[in-house]
């Protein structure tokens, strides 16, 4: 799995380096930002931990680092990279300190002037949320991907659209998340002269899960395929608002135990309104199937509702905020926990979030958010509360 990781990032090298060749006399730096911030979160429940949580529970959090984000033009080509590191410190549980790095390199190429797209590689490495973990060990999630796509414009009113991705994932401790994830899709889209993109879309995606799950002393695989296929629709009003929607419907299989298949109708709505000059507002609505980003071996059938506002109070004070309510039916797990005469899982999830922020210059930038969260789940010892209040700062160069 590594040798195919690495060989993505040899690939991707080669296509810069012949890009390179050809384009440097017209090279030219478009964008080069470093910067450095500093973040400071207290969090009331570190281990999201159920019942009354005491004052050991809760920990203030000092984040330390910095990155850059970049843009070299080499003629119709941009290369573009962005990298951010910081350390994380915790008061009082310094086990869990560590360094988190996100990494990204893309090519946003284009041939003549009928095909475009990307091509790119990523390395992120975190430490897995406590969300979906009874341990309180510190588990680093490290994920590679590899990804391409490609444009072309069939006519002046079509477009076709490809894309394949490879990702690699791995976990320090819980090696039984351990996957390796293949996708492809394929898009074909009609645009009017009103802004207007209406299409259909298909998806394929392979899940292959290193390890075997061990039910009553027998080893079930917890492979499986998903296929989406799906209308979408793309909208820009005149200026102030717009409108993205898919609509479609989901087959999933597994390999074993294929009473925990899902075949059903999925789709996501987001609607984006400019109020007033100083105003904004975003909405978003969903029905889909989802794996917690990746912190469960099979997934969840997640349904809910996100609002936004941002005001921008004046030249250099924002206000902004959240409300989201999400249910999430653990689906692909609650056929077995019932086959074995236990308790199906079903959470209601509320999150609440209100913040301002200061550009006092133009090369900095500060912020003040508080955040409240609550679980309720038919099983109680899923349930949480938690409440944050986090500052950060950023200085670009």
């Amino acid at each position: 799995m590594k040798n195919i990781a690495c060989c993505q990032v040899v690939r991707l090298a080669f296509c810069l380096a012949m890009l390179l060749r050809v384009g440097v006399s017209v090279a030219a730096v478009d964008k080069f930002d470093p910067y450095a911030f500093a973040r400071v979160l207290y969090d009331s429940n570190i281990f999201r931990a159920s019942g009354n949580v005491t004052d050991e529970e809760d920990d203030t959090v000092t984040h330390l680092g910095g990155g850059m984000e970049s843009d070299l033009k080499l003629s119709r080509q941009h290369l573009l990279l962005d990298l951010e590191v910081d350390r994380v410190l915790y008061d009082n549980f310094g086990n869990l300190d560590h360094t988190r790095v996100n990494g990204v390199g893309t090519w946003d190429w284009q041939v003549g002037n009928l095909w475009s797209g990307n091509l790119g590689y990523q390395y992120k490495r975190v430490m897995s949320s406590f969300n979906e973990q009874f341990t309180r060990e510190k588990d680093m999630r490290t994920t590679q991907t590899g990804f391409l796509d490609a444009g072309y414009q069939i006519h002046p009113d079509w477009r076709l659209k490809i894309g394949v991705d490879y990702s690699e994932i791995s976990y320090q401790k819980r090696g039984r998340l351990d996957r390796d994830s293949t996708a492809g899709s394929l898009e074909v889209q009609y645009k009017n002269t009103l802004n207007t993109r209406v299409g259909v879309r298909v998806k394929y995606t392979g899940n292959d899960l290193s390890q075997q799950q061990d039910v009553l002393g027998a080893k079930v695989n917890n492979d499986y395929t998903e296929t989406e296929v799906s209308g979408v629709f793309y909208w820009e009003g005149s200026g102030k608002s717009s409108l993205e929607a898919s609509l479609g419907y989901t087959d999933q299989k597994f390999d074993e135990l294929g009473d925990r298949d899902f075949q059903g109708s999925t789709g996501r709505l987001t609607y984006k309104w400019k109020v007033t000059g100083k105003t904004k507002l975003d909405f978003s609505v969903w029905r889909e199937t989802s794996t917690k980003s990746n912190e469960i071996t099979t997934y969840i059938l997640s349904k809910g509702v996100k609002i936004k506002p941002t005001w921008q109070a004046t030249s250099k004070i924002s206000v902004f905020g959240d409300a989201s309510l999400y249910n999430e039916n653990f689906k692909g797990q609650n056929e077995i926990d019932a086959a074995l005469g236990g308790q199906r899982r079903d959470d209601d999830r509320w999150q609440y979030r209100i913040g301002t922020r200061w550009d006092p210059r133009k090369y900095v930038q500060l912020s003040l958010s508080y955040l409240k969260q609550k679980r309720d789940s038919s099983i109680d010892a899923r349930d949480f509360k938690d409440n944050q209040i986090e500052a950060r700062a950023r200085f670009d160069f």
